[in-house]
C-alpha cells in the first residue's frame, strides 16, 4: 500500500510546462490515449502535473448521454467485463470474482435491496477517461468510503484473489432512482491512493470506514459527475430486479453515456 500511495503522491508533483507536455505525449503514444477527447486549448497549454492530466475532463461534446427514461448508462469509459445476476440472495459470481454484495458494500442491510438484481463490472484501462458519472437521474442517499488494500485489478490478480473487489479500498455512491436503489462502487487499485467525490467534499481517512450523508438533498441528472479516480481502476454498478442487461452483452468496450442496463420488460428474461 505504501508503494501505491507514493505513486499517487508522485503523480501530483508539479511539472514544468515543457516537461508535462512531453510526458503527456509520451504516455498517449504508449497507451493509445485518444487526444481528440481533450480540449485542444488545454492540450496546448499543458497540464501542471500527471494527476491533472490523468483526471482531465472531456472536451464539450465528446460524449453523448442516452436520455431514454428506460435506460441506465455506463458511468464511465471502459471495458464492460460482464453483467451478471446477483445470485443466492446477495452473491456475485463473475469472471474471476466471487464475493457477496454485503462484503462489497460493507453493509448487509443495503445488500438485501439488490436481491435478484444485476451487477455490471467495468474496467478502466490507463488510456481511459477516469471520471465516473451518474448512470441515471438520481437522489444521492449517501457516499461511503471503505478502507482496504490497493491490489492490481487485472485478470491475473483477480484469479489469485477472487474476493478482490471486496478487499480493495472503495468509494460507494448509494443512489435512489426510478429503478429503485442503485449503487456505483468505485474500486481502487494499485497506484490509486486517492479517489474524490464530486458532489460532497470531505477528507477520506485511509484506515476508517466513513459514511457521509449530504446535509441537503443532492439531485443528479444522468451524466452528472459522481467522483474521480486519481489513476485507474474498476466500477461495479449494482441494480435491483427492476433492471436487466442491454445487448450486446459483455465483454465489450463502452463509453460514458452508452446504455448498459434497461428497465426489465414485464414477463421478460435477463
Amino acid at each position: 500500500m505504501l508503494a501505491s500511495r507514493l505513486i499517487g503522491a508522485a503523480a501530483r508533483v508539479p511539472l514544468p510546462t515543457t516537461v508535462g507536455r512531453a510526458a503527456v505525449r509520451a504516455y498517449a503514444r504508449v497507451f493509445d490515449v485518444n487526444l481528440q477527447d481533450i480540449d485542444p486549448l488545454k492540450l496546448e497549454e499543458g497540464f501542471g502535473s500527471f494527476d491533472e492530466f490523468f483526471t482531465r475532463p472531456l472536451r464539450r461534446g465528446a460524449r453523448s448521454i442516452d436520455r431514454g427514461a428506460q435506460t441506465v448508462v455506463s458511468p464511465c469509459d471502459g471495458l464492460l467485463r460482464e453483467v451478471v445476476p446477483i445470485e443466492g440472495g446477495t452473491r456475485i459470481v463473475a469472471k474471476g470474482h466471487a464475493y457477496s454484495i454485503g462484503e462489497l458494500l460493507a453493509d448487509e442491510a443495503l445488500a438485501k435491496e439488490f436481491e435478484g438484481g444485476v451487477a455490471a463490472t467495468l474496467y478502466l484501462h490507463p488510456r481511459d477517461y477516469h471520471r465516473v458519472h451518474c448512470p441515471c437521474d438520481a437522489l444521492v442517499k449517501r457516499v461511503t468510503v471503505v478502507p482496504g488494500r490497493l491490489l492490481p485489478v487485472n485478470e491475473a490478480s483477480a484469479n489469485r484473489n477472487p474476493r478482490l473487489f471486496a478487499i480493495n479500498e472503495r468509494m460507494i455512491h448509494v443512489l435512489e432512482t426510478g429503478f429503485g436503489t442503485m449503487a456505483a462502487v468505485m474500486v481502487a487499485a494499485f497506484g490509486v491512493g486517492n479517489m474524490t467525490c464530486s458532489y460532497h467534499r470531505f477528507s477520506p481517512h485511509p484506515r476508517e470506514l466513513q459514511r457521509h450523508t449530504p446535509a441537503s438533498p443532492v439531485r443528479l441528472r444522468k451524466g452528472d459527475e459522481l467522483g474521480v479516480f486519481h489513476l485507474g481502476s474498476t466500477v461495479v454498478l449494482l441494480g435491483g430486479p427492476e433492471l436487466q442487461a442491454t445487448q450486446p452483452l459483455a465483454p465489450t468496450t463502452v463509453l460514458l453515456g452508452q446504455p448498459v442496463l434497461r428497465e426489465r420488460e414485464t414477463g421478460g428474461s435477463q
